[in-house]
């Protein structure tokens, strides 16, 4: 594992103007999403009435009934949802063409090539690529139409007996497994396809692979889980300038991370492809 590990920190070196790139986009998407929440939340706060008021009491529940108007026939609340849907799509359909130029970059890396690649792969393998992540989609939700029932039940059996609720831990560690097993077979599956080796070719290589590779998302997901605590701490213990500094450059590490994740796990595909 430290072989793939040490050649995918050499792919990111390699690429280091995508991580730049990447990093300047993260950054970009993570302040319009903050101005987003905040006109939408912070005109909320200020109408929420003051403790030291006289008649608090009867402001706050006149706020509660002005809110579950405005979310039951107000127009705004129904503005803001979608837009932020909107948002969310527009990311998910963003990352599966970052991934393709990703991909493409790393192949022709392996070649020897030397040269931007990366827009070119975005053109080139896009499609594809949204094509794959629409099938993890469609297999991610596809247990959720037999658990959701199941797990409602439970919940709805909770109110009586909280001791019920640890009924619903085996069914969601069981679903987050089959998530993490599925990804992975698939972005080995990708690499096939944009690496010209074929989809169902990369399918056994892919169930060989697995044990090492789902140590390297492991580790490389400990690694994200690190980034996310430290942002949490540093807003927590000392808020103000400091965290917003950190805040700031969080997306530079994290991005740096998934590329190394993904490129190390290419290497382990590759390894095993050419020992075919």
């Amino acid at each position: 594992m430290r072989t793939w590990i040490i050649r995918g920190w050499g792919s990111v070196k390699e690429q280091l103007y995508i991580l730049i790139l990447l990093f300047i986009y993260r950054l970009l998407w993570g302040y319009c999403l903050y101005r987003f929440v905040r006109s939408a939340v912070v005109p909320a706060l200020l109408r929420y009435p003051s403790e030291n008021a006289g008649g608090s009491a009867i402001g706050r529940l006149l706020y509660y009934i002005e809110a579950q108007l405005s979310l039951s026939s107000g127009t705004d609340a129904r503005r803001w949802l979608w837009t932020l849907l909107i948002l969310a799509a527009v990311r998910l359909l963003a990352t599966p063409f970052i991934r393709a130029g990703l991909l493409h970059e790393l192949h022709q890396e392996s070649r020897g090539e030397r040269g931007l690649f990366f827009f070119p792969g975005m053109k080139k393998y896009g499609l594809p690529v949204l094509l794959f992540s629409a099938a993890e989609w469609v297999l991610t939700l596809l247990p959720l139409y037999w658990l959701l029932p199941k797990g409602y039940r439970l919940i709805l059996s909770s109110y009586w007996e909280p001791a019920m609720l640890l009924r619903i831990l085996p069914y969601l560690l069981a679903w987050l497994l089959y998530v993490f097993i599925i990804r992975l077979i698939l972005l080995y599956m990708q690499f096939g396809y944009t690496g010209g080796t074929g989809v169902f070719a990369s399918l056994p290589v892919a169930l060989r692979c697995l044990p090492p590779a789902s140590a390297l998302s492991a580790l490389f997901g400990a690694g994200g889980l690190l980034t996310s605590l430290i942002c949490a701490a540093a807003g927590w213990l000392c808020p103000g300038l400091p965290a917003l500094f950190i805040r700031q450059l969080a997306p530079l590490p994290s991005t740096l991370l998934d590329m190394w994740g993904l490129s190390a796990q290419y290497h382990l595909w590759r390894s095993k492809t050419a020992a075919l």
